[in-house]
């Protein structure tokens, strides 16, 4: 039994409020490191840029769609607030595929900067293709899953054509799988990568960690797969699918923290805090 009281679109406030903060103080503390400390701002830097923007569409999105009724049963919602709501809640979905191919992206062009083995070389180069292959498949698939576009959000239209909510959530799954190996690869792949170079423990400690926020992210993919399947409840997706957007929101925003944090190492040497100083080999590194 539904109720007009029910609502949890405040989690969505609460989350936008908080990776929103995160991700634009970090991505600065990049953009400082980079144009002030280290005078090279890259593709990798630019790609990271585009990916806070998309970040941002993505919250305003949300928190559109939370105005109109987002976090709220269908039920109790007019047809005009239920097909506003719809609509945010799909261009949400679909920033956030567009959202993670720039992060990948970003990584991967970082990760290619310091790779000197040519099997390292060869594995992001390959992934970077996999990942924009795959990226663009399934945002086309989720931009035409209903024909017309519009029948997405707009269910007063009459025969439209849609795939069904299983088929839907197989491509989230897929997506979903895609976003766990990249995570785990870049997570895990600059290990070897720096273990050999001149480096203080500490300082390597500090990026291990940094890294491994790489893999936290993956586990909020994983914890997400598990609300998705509420976005198959077509009927009452505005209430029971919040979950899965709040984690929507917590996947990108932990991937460009973790991401641009890992580049900040310029700033907490010239800071002269203890275990970041280095010779010249760790500098040009």
């Amino acid at each position: 039994m539904t109720s007009s009281l029910d609502y949890n679109g405040n989690h969505l406030t609460i989350t936008v409020a908080i990776f929103l903060s995160l991700t634009y103080i970090s991505v600065l503390l990049r953009c400082y490191v980079r144009v002030r400390i280290t005078r090279a701002f890259q593709l990798d830097d630019w790609l990271m840029l585009a990916s806070l923007a998309v970040f941002k569409c993505s919250c305003a999105f949300i928190l559109r769609g939370v105005h109109y009724g987002i976090g709220k049963h269908n039920a109790v919602l007019s047809q005009d607030n239920q097909i506003e709501s719809l609509k945010y809640q799909a261009f949400a979905t679909l920033s956030y595929v567009v959202n993670m191919m720039f992060i990948k992206l970003s990584i991967a062009i970082f990760l290619l900067r310091i790779a000197i083995a040519r099997p390292y070389i060869w594995i992001l180069r390959i992934s970077m293709a996999v990942v924009v292959i795959w990226s663009l498949a399934i945002f086309i698939y989720d931009l035409f899953q209903c024909l017309p576009v519009q029948a997405q959000w707009d269910f007063a239209i009459e025969n439209a054509r849609c795939v069904s909510g299983d088929s839907f959530a197989a491509a989230a799954y897929s997506i979903s799988v895609m976003t766990i190996l990249t995570d785990w690869l870049y997570a895990l792949l600059p290990i070897p990568m720096i273990w050999s170079v001149q480096m203080s423990i500490q300082a390597k400690a500090t990026v291990a960690f940094i890294l491994l926020l790489g893999i936290f992210a993956s586990i909020a993919t994983l914890i997400r797969l598990k609300y998705i399947v509420d976005l198959t409840n077509v009927s009452d997706v505005l209430y029971t699918g919040t979950t899965a957007m709040v984690w929507t929101l917590i996947e990108p925003g932990i991937a460009i923290t973790a991401a641009s944090l890992v580049t900040i190492r310029p700033l907490l040497r010239a800071l002269n805090l203890s275990g970041f100083s280095s010779d010249h080999s760790t500098h040009a590194y």
